[in-house]
């Protein structure tokens, strides 16, 4: 029996390719990345049973109701280096409705520092290095309704959505692309 030539390259390529993806990324000991939970009072600054009232729109009153603080640590792989990381992540919900909220993110960044975010159903603002949220401030002062605020951050995206929000009250204004929501207390 004659064996053609391109059937002996067709199945030489294909137990090449074959044993290449076998490999895959080799075991390794994951790399740490936590956060610093001393600042975690500052960005999150609520319990797992904290309320606060907001109006929504100027017109109607929400009550927002914590989730409770949830922490996971997931185990994720990172770039074409086949690095390992254990992310530790807290979370914290407010909500009033399914669509009514907002979460509070932080947790370990693989390459580096911890980041803090906000979403909602509607947004997710830009990561803020733990270190800039706890230390800078974009507004010495912010009036909701009626009430001034001191030292207050700004967490914005690229859609003009931005959460206002200070260490001591935590989110003080959410504005994204339909609703406005103001802490009333």
């Amino acid at each position: 029996m004659k064996v053609k030539l391109p059937s002996i390259i067709y199945l030489v390529l294909l137990s090449v390719l074959i044993n290449a993806c076998s490999k895959g990324c080799p075991d390794s000991k994951p790399i740490e990345r936590g956060v610093d939970k001393s600042y975690l009072p500052n960005i999150i600054p609520y319990s797992d049973t904290s309320t606060r009232l907001f109006l929504k729109n100027g017109t109607d009153t929400l009550l927002f109701k914590s989730q409770g603080l949830k922490e996971t640590i997931t185990n994720e792989l990172y770039g074409e280096s086949c690095e390992n990381y254990n992310i530790q992540k807290y979370n914290l919900k407010m909500a009033a409705s399914d669509t009514d909220f907002f979460q509070i993110n932080y947790y370990g960044y693989w390459q580096g520092g911890p980041l803090v975010r906000y979403n909602s159903s509607n947004f997710e603002t830009n990561e803020i290095y733990d270190g800039r949220y706890i230390n800078f401030f974009q507004l010495k002062q912010l009036s909701v309704l009626s009430h001034i605020y001191d030292s207050v951050s700004i967490s914005p995206n690229t859609y003009g959505d931005t959460v206002y929000s200070n260490l001591k009250f935590g989110v003080l204004r959410v504005k994204d692309m339909n609703n406005v929501y103001e802490l009333i207390k």
